[in-house]
């Protein structure tokens, strides 16, 4: 098994083509390979080209620049991780051109005391003589109106001094007097509960109640300005109750791994976390031969920690080893395992995904690909739009269109149509009119034609979409083989014909096209029907909007999801086998 490591990229002619346009951090370092130094993004391709290109006209640019060799780069699922994840990395490396940003601050967390009248403070430091936290809050300001308002819900002492008779704020209801002798310690208990409760997510919609209560009591005294910064608030509720994949509750060192293998290729995100906070996160590329995934997984594993330290906790993502299998592989006790999920898996998988783009984007591999698509397809294929519908309960109905030419998608060339002419869920009708929407602006010359219209559907949708296009482009689907119990892919051509989607590079090359056309339909139905459509399993306990989404994203229709196996469903992470059957009853 050869391996490579996938996000680190030589500074070159070539890197910005290479970066993604998403929030994460960048490693600048030397040509012996040491961090020089670290930078947070909000979008990372972006933000390195106003240094490969002279744009940033800081005096340290040019002297960094001379000494840089290389860019490593860690993707983050928001701009809020990337200030946090730069903050742990700079005091953990100390880059010597981040020399002003050498001090021992970091950003506030909100937590409560471990004391006889426990009180919700605010602190920089996590220390024993905390019961529980939140954070980190990268914006103070949110932190102090998110304080208040749990305060206000389960009012707690707000100070260390004692009041024998009660301070300003226990008279206008914000502190329940502990100072006081006859301070109800039971109901004082109750609150540190509700508090904790809160910070560890499980309040968010009283706390949600509150602001909306608050917001309509503001507008009604004409308070539009305190109004305003509580609607900011509800808006980057969301956002305040993720947990966070950089920094989290942890003690000691673990490991998390995602893998994902696409033909004969492994891609591995592997994460290293010290006290519950992200120290490395690096993508590898793998190649071999093995049949299951378990093999490849040991295998890598193998090599992976030949003469690291081994941590007691790893965490794998799919779970193709038992806790036994790896400290027999490894030949060292691991206390704790189980599948990495929630945000960090999240993380690593946006990073595995960025890794594989790079990887595919090889122009080797690419030419090869095109050379295996075009001979199947018996014409010239160098660019390609692929075609989307996407619904829910008939409704929203919308197409999205991905452009993807010589190994690079072009998102200037993509497009979105809402559904005009068909009502309910018709694939093929929706199809058709997209199709007759397209050749139209061809035929005018007042849209680029592509060498191939990639369809995501069977037999059934390139027949409706050659109907009327009528060879004016070819025309071709890629679909899963219902006949093949390993759940293979083909693509089929115009006339019916069939190739086995198999441990081929153009394989991956056509899924990943297939897949980017897939996010951008479903991301734009998303976005019309944001806040308007309640789902039959939405009020279920256990599914959330990560859950609902990832549900859609899967199965991209009700009547699919309706159709699943409880297998099925539980590939999802997080979803049980007994939260499958509960939304599949929903469904009935």
């Amino acid at each position: 098994m050869t391996e490579n490591i996938g996000n680190s990229y030589i500074i070159d002619e070539f890197l910005l083509k290479k970066l993604p346009e998403t929030p994460g951090v960048y490693q600048f370092k030397n040509r012996l390979g040491k961090v020089i130094y670290i930078g947070k993004a909000k979008n990372l391709r972006a933000r390195v080209s106003q240094y490969i290109m002279g744009t940033d006209s800081r005096p340290m640019i040019a002297t960094l620049m001379k000494n840089a060799g290389s860019v490593e780069i860690i993707m983050t699922n928001s701009e809020s991780e990337a200030l946090i994840l730069e903050n742990l990395l700079i005091k953990n490396r100390q880059p010597m051109f981040n020399i002003n940003l050498k001090d021992d601050k970091t950003y506030p967390y909100l937590a409560v005391t471990d004391e006889e009248w426990p009180r919700l403070i605010t602190t920089r430091r996590l220390t024993k003589k905390l019961k529980s936290f939140r954070g980190p809050f990268t914006q103070v300001n949110l932190l102090n109106s998110l304080r208040q308002l749990i305060q206000t819900l389960y009012p707690l002492k707000y100070c260390s001094d004692r009041h024998p008779k009660g301070c300003i704020n226990s008279q206008i209801g914000l502190c329940p007097a502990p100072c006081r002798k006859d301070a109800d310690k039971e109901a004082y208990s109750e609150n540190v509960k509700n508090t904790i409760e809160a910070l560890q997510g499980k309040k968010w919609n009283e706390i949600e109640a509150l602001i909306k209560k608050r917001i309509d009591s503001s507008v009604k005294v004409l308070d539009f300005e305190k109004a305003a910064k509580l609607r900011d608030l509800l808006t980057l509720l969301p956002d305040i109750r993720r947990k966070y994949s950089v920094e989290f509750s942890g003690s000691g060192a673990e490991d998390h791994f995602c893998f994902k293998r696409e033909g004969d290729t492994l891609f591995v995100a592997a994460a290293r976390y010290s006290e519950g906070k992200l120290m490395t996160l690096k993508s590898y590329s793998a190649s071999g031969i093995f049949e299951e995934m378990s093999s490849w997984t040991a295998t890598f594993l193998t090599s992976f920690y030949s003469g690291k330290e081994t941590p007691d906790k790893i965490f794998l993502y799919p779970e193709t080893l038992t806790k036994d299998e790896i400290s027999a592989i490894l030949q060292r006790k691991i206390r704790k395992t189980g599948p990495s999920g929630g945000e960090i898996l999240k993380m690593l998988q946006t990073n595995i995904e960025q890794n594989m783009r790079v990887f595919f984007n090889d122009s080797e591999k690419t030419k090869k690909a095109l050379s295996v698509i075009s001979k199947f397809l018996k014409t010239p294929v160098s660019s390609i739009l692929c075609l989307d519908i996407s619904t829910l309960y008939g409704e929203y109905n919308v197409a999205g269109a991905v452009w993807w030419e010589n190994g690079k998608f072009d998102k200037k060339k993509y497009r979105k149509y809402k559904i005009k002419t068909i009502i309910g869920v018709d694939d093929f009708g929706s199809l058709r009119e997209v199709a007759a929407r397209l050749l139209k602006r061809w035929q005018e010359n007042s849209l680029e034609k592509p060498t191939l219209l990639l369809i995501d559907g069977g037999e059934g949708q390139v027949s409706s979409v050659n109907s009327v296009i009528q060879g004016f482009v070819p025309v071709a689907g890629i679909i899963k083989d219902r006949r093949n119990v390993k759940g293979m892919e083909l693509l089929i051509d115009g006339k019916g014909n069939e190739l086995v989607l198999q441990n081929t590079a153009f394989a991956v090359v056509l899924k990943t096209i297939r897949n980017e056309t897939h996010r951008f339909s479903i991301t734009f139905n998303r976005e019309l029907r944001k806040g308007k459509l309640e789902l039959p399993f939405s009020k279920i306990k256990g599914i959330g909007k990560a859950r609902e989404n990832a549900l859609l994203e899967k199965f991209r229709t009700i009547s699919a999801i309706k159709e699943a196996t409880v297998q099925e469903l539980t590939e999802i992470p997080g979803i049980t086998e007994d939260l499958a059957e509960e939304i599949l009853k929903s469904l009935e």
